[in-house]
């Protein structure tokens, strides 16, 4: 079987690799980067508690280490409630909140034990072409090749090497926003919330 290659390696390419993988499929991940995740820890990731099973169902188990269930959150402004908006009030589980590069790191651990996945770092898609029987790929970096594939996956974000060689605009537009963001940890009054200031 013709692998399917699999374009970026965050979150989503590297969900979709574990996905493929568990049900048999090789898959050939193709990852700009070093094959790390540098730590940024203004981002975080909200899963749902589907996803959230999902996720450990495809093998990434260390979730429960650097994730924290909030029961909500608040923004407030000089000392004032501007909003507040519970989460899980429907009767089921809170939402889980990870940092986006510790579920990066789960995930790349458990691909690390996948035989059916080949990741090819430092690897960037620069054209494609598609014919009756599947995708052939050439990418640039310290080992450019060219790769078949019986299907082609983009996971590589808003700015989408794969939607712009296929000529598929991207709908709406990006915010132009300015700010400075602090991640703290800190005890709050509000037992399982999170503030936004």
């Amino acid at each position: 079987m013709d692998p399917v290659i699999v374009v970026g390696a965050g979150p989503v390419g590297l969900a979709l690799s574990l996905a493929l993988a568990a049900q048999d499929v090789p898959v050939v991940l193709l990852d700009e980067g070093s094959g790390t995740d540098d730590p940024r820890p203004a981002r975080t990731v909200v899963l749902r508690p589907d996803t959230a099973a999902l996720v450990a169902r495809i093998g990434c188990t260390t979730l429960a280490d650097e994730a924290t269930h909030w029961q909500g959150w608040r923004s407030m402004r000089r000392k004032q409630l501007m909003r507040q908006v519970p989460l899980g009030d429907d009767g089921g589980p809170a939402p889980l909140h990870i940092p986006q590069h510790a579920l990066s790191r789960g995930l790349r651990e458990a691909i690390a034990g996948q035989k059916l996945i080949q990741v090819a770092t430092g690897s960037r898609l620069d054209s494609l072409e598609q014919d009756a029987h599947g995708v052939t790929v050439h990418t640039r970096g310290p080992e450019a090749t060219w790769w078949r594939a019986s299907h082609l996956v983009g996971c590589d974000g808003a700015r989408s090497t794969v939607r712009k060689l296929l000529g598929v605009r991207f709908p709406g537009r990006t915010a132009v926003e300015r700010h400075a963001v602090a991640a703290l940890r800190a005890e709050l009054p509000w037992p399982g919330e999170a503030v936004l200031h």
